[in-house]
């Protein structure tokens, strides 16, 4: 988590992305669709137990959009 060079590795080796990964890149797109699609992730926990506001905020400057966008979203 946080590691945005090994996650791009990964998916260009043919790992599938998901949500919390989407979170960490900056794909706000993403992100955007999954929260409109099922609200509730927002709360669930992802890989090793950590939520995606989390994974948000691993992906520093890159992910800035998405933390904005997840931390804006109604309690």
């Amino acid at each position: 988590m946080g590691h945005r060079h090994i996650a791009l590795f990964l998916l260009g080796q043919g790992a599938r992305l998901d949500v919390f990964a989407a979170a960490m890149l900056g794909q706000l797109d993403v992100v955007k669709a999954a929260v409109a699609a099922n609200p509730g992730i927002v709360l669930v926990p992802g890989p090793h137990g950590i939520p995606l506001l989390a994974h948000a905020k691993a992906g520093k400057q890159e992910a800035e959009a998405v933390l904005k966008y997840l931390e804006a979203l109604p309690a």
